[in-house]
């Protein structure tokens, strides 16, 4: 009886398994891909929201190097206030990639492997990993826009001028206009 028990838990294990299988996290890779415009931006995006981030995340680290250090896949929390584009949970697992050691903030290593956010509130433009429940901005910092005051802040050198300094009710007539 205690065999038979041992080989339906097994069989149950095995059956189980890959159907709950995803990749690992530290296996994953963001697509750090630019792209060219925001109706591209909004396009790639199946996600575009109003969220908040604090400073936890979790570290995962890769096996993958670059001359700075090692890569670093980090996963945090944003917690949704509103959807601009799509539906879904109200929190959302957000994966970014860094090096590890930090490189300073000159370092233009840190414009494609900008690791996790920091605290505050954010525009968010984002995309699903396939076979996984995690997202990543869409075009690295493309898609992220820090709420200051109220307004988006298009960072320098990667953000979109014409979604700079704009109310959210601002932004949602502007991703209309570029065919949400």
């Amino acid at each position: 009886m205690c065999k038979k028990g041992l080989l339906v838990l097994i069989v149950l294990l095995l059956v189980a398994v890959p159907a709950s299988a995803q990749p690992g996290i530290a296996n994953l890779r963001v697509d750090t891909t630019p792209v060219k415009d925001v109706r591209e931006l909004v396009r790639q995006s199946t996600l575009i929201v109003v969220g908040t981030t604090d400073a936890t995340y979790r570290s995962y680290p890769t096996s993958r190097r670059v001359a700075a250090g090692r890569l670093v896949n980090f996963v945090q929390m944003v917690k949704i206030e509103r959807f601009l584009k799509g539906s879904g949970s109200r929190t959302v697992k957000l994966l970014s990639t860094g090096v590890q050691p930090l490189p300073p903030p000159p370092d233009p290593i840190n414009l494609i492997y900008p690791g996790p956010l920091g605290e505050g509130r954010y525009v968010l433009f984002l995309r699903a990993l396939p076979g996984t429940d995690v997202k990543s901005a869409v075009g690295i910092w493309q898609g992220v826009y820090p709420l200051i005051q109220g307004r988006t802040i298009a960072l320098r050198g990667a953000g979109f001028a014409e979604l700079h300094n704009l109310t959210v009710a601002e932004l949602e007539r502007k991703l209309r206009a570029a065919g949400r």
